[in-house]
């Protein structure tokens, strides 16, 4: 006898949207105390910064001015782009402001608690090496060291007829209050999308994240007020280059979408049980009227098997919570088969690696992902051992949902869901969540759209019961 499965309609208390509440700011830097315990810094005041707190990533709260300018200060305004770092109990936060000359350099400021209040250091900026510098991010290397990169921002830095911003790195003191050695300049505007018209070109808002002994950079490229403000990333074997960008750029882009804009300065995090990469970063809180008004994104990010960096994004529908809240994702327990009414299915590691979920069509999907006679598609996902499913989200790949008129889900022997009619208005990923079913096999069955043969899917995720 077979068990029909419904699927929730309420999913408020399991998933969230990219509407965080926080607007009219920039550059969010996220700091993880603990695994319940997140600090957001961020471009947003006149006279300092204030931060927030949060216990998800998704819900923040507590906003308090946490770095105040005093009467008496080296900077005058414009007070951008703060991030701290936690070393021996006490805070360091690097910054951006004016000084009394009106030129652009960064500060540090320290606190023993991250909610602040931050103190500067000294009354002069961290470092001064005679021209403008913004955007500070330090990487406490796992080997002892420690780096700073930063901006030498276009305000004066002239190339030829050009104004450049351009991204440089320097070795810090084990006490990270001064800098060791010279600065190196580790990228400039160069690849094809970073070259909007006019006569200024940005690389700035840089963010060093290492993943299994590789140096990732990534940065934002174009105006910040504008809909083509973008991320891309660069690789290398040291921490201070020489780096490589990305043939992949940009990272992460509006594009052409209408619904979002200027997707810019990021930081990452790590979920509350560690186990999934999320990316912070502003974009315009009125996408058809870009602007300094900018607003909290989050989406999550991850490398590829072959080390490629991704974010799976912009996204502005539902989206399941940060792993380790409601549910926690286990899809990389999982592998999936991919069945056409062949007597055995293709492993696919890529539904289950991390693709970008709007990357282009792969060569994959029409070879092992094309439709059966009766116009369904299988997808069977297996475990080596037993998990309490609850969920699933479908991310489809460039061709959105068009090509999808249903969806059936059976998390075990004799379990078989509801029908799910796939509606105009869903988004990426199609979010599906179920009562939790203890099983090590899940399949996937994709009814497709009169007269498609084929569809293509950059992920699938897994989501069970937190235990």
């Amino acid at each position: 006898m077979q068990t029909e499965l419904l699927f929730k309609n309420d999913l408020t208390e399991l998933c969230f949207t990219n509407d965080l509440g926080i607007t009219d700011i920039g550059d969010p830097f996220v700091l993880q105390i603990s695994e319940n315990e997140y600090y957001m810094y961020c471009t947003s005041a006149p006279n300092g910064f204030y931060c927030w707190r949060s216990e998800d990533l998704v819900h923040w709260g507590e906003k308090k001015m946490c770095y105040t300018r005093q009467p008496d200060s080296w900077c005058t305004d414009c007070f951008w782009a703060p991030e701290v770092v936690s070393r021996d109990g006490q805070y360091y936060m690097y910054y951006t402001a004016k000084n009394q000359a009106g030129s652009l350099r960064i500060g540090l400021a320290v606190s023993a608690s991250p909610a602040g209040p931050f103190t500067d250091v000294k009354n002069e900026p961290f470092f001064d090496f005679g021209y403008a510098a913004i955007d500070a991010n330090v990487l406490l290397d796992d080997n002892g060291k420690s780096y700073l990169y930063y901006s030498r921002d276009c305000s004066e830095n002239i190339d030829g007829y050009l104004k450049k911003s351009e991204i440089y790195g320097v070795a810090l003191s084990d006490d990270l209050l001064s800098t060791t050695g010279d600065a190196v300049k580790l990228l400039t505007p160069e690849q094809k999308w970073e070259k909007a018209p006019g006569d200024t070109q940005w690389n700035e808002g840089p963010e060093m994240i290492k993943h299994e002994g590789r140096y990732y950079l990534t940065y934002s490229a174009n105006f910040f007020a504008s809909p083509s403000y973008s991320l891309g990333y660069a690789v290398s074997d040291d921490p201070l280059g020489p780096f490589t960008k990305s043939e992949d750029n940009p990272l992460l882009t509006s594009g052409l979408r209408r619904d979002v804009s200027g997707t810019g300065h990021h930081s990452f995090t790590l979920s509350p049980d560690g186990t999934q990469l999320w990316a912070v970063y502003h974009s315009h809180t009125y996408p058809q009227d870009p602007s300094g008004n900018r607003k909290v994104n989050i989406d999550r990010a991850g490398f590829t098997a072959d080390g490629k960096l991704f974010i799976s994004g912009p996204t502005t529908g539902m989206q399941p919570l940060p792993s380790g809240n409601t549910t926690v994702d286990v899809t990389g327990q999982f592998q999936a088969f991919i069945q056409n009414g062949s007597e055995n299915g293709t492993a696919s590691l890529l539904l289950t690696d991390g693709i970008f979920s709007v990357s282009a069509r792969h060569s994959w999907v029409e070879e092992e992902c094309s439709a059966a006679e009766d116009g369904a598609v299988k997808i069977t996902l297996q475990s080596e051992t037993a998990l309490p499913v609850c969920g699933i989200a479908i991310y489809p790949g460039t061709d959105c949902l068009s090509d999808i008129a249903a969806v059936r889900v059976s998390p075990g022997p004799n379990v078989l869901s509801e029908e799910y009619t796939v509606k105009e208005e869903d988004t990426s990923p199609l979010l599906l969540y179920f009562d939790a079913c203890e099983t090590d096999t899940v399949e996937i069955f994709l009814s497709l759209k009169e007269g498609k043969n084929a569809t293509s899917l950059s992920e699938i995720t897994i989501l069970s019961e937190k235990k």
